[in-house]
């Protein structure tokens, strides 16, 4: 009885996500871009409604591609993904034009269908930070 029950048990685990599949999907951003410039007021970057695509590239990474803004790396550790700084995604900054801010920290938090996003990040003379809401639309039958 003992060995049938750890054996369900395995069974069960195995279809469990791990690591970076738990991040896998698509999802909705709602949030904005904060642009922060130094010496003026600039609109905020809306991008609710913005479609994320994440992949996993191995069990402890995944890529973010954030509509057609950038595609950014992150290494995940349990329910906290976190990118690498140095990397570049382009805003559309009110009286600048598109520009290409590197990033300073962006951490990703996941919790169930929900992942809460803080990014910082530079560009010229704006300090582009802002927080948001991704909601899961689907998870391509990761774990399934």
């Amino acid at each position: 009885m003992g060995l049938v029950a750890g054996l369900a048990i395995g069974v069960v685990s195995c279809g469990d996500k791990t690591g970076s599949d738990k991040f896998v999907g698509s999802w909705t951003y709602a949030g904005s871009i904060i642009p922060n410039c130094t010496g003026a007021t600039v609109t905020p970057i809306d991008l609710t409604g913005e479609t994320v695509v994440i992949t996993a590239t191995d069990s402890s990474h995944v890529s973010v591609m954030l509509g057609t803004l950038c595609t950014v790396t992150f290494s995940v550790d349990g329910t906290t993904a976190t990118a690498g700084s140095g990397q570049k995604c382009t805003f559309d900054i009110t009286g600048i034009g598109p520009a290409e801010a590197t990033i300073t920290k962006w951490t990703l938090m996941l919790s169930g269908d929900t992942i809460t996003s803080d990014v910082t990040s530079t560009v010229l003379v704006c300090a582009p930070a802002g927080t948001g809401t991704l909601t899961r639309q689907s998870d391509a039958g990761v774990g399934q």
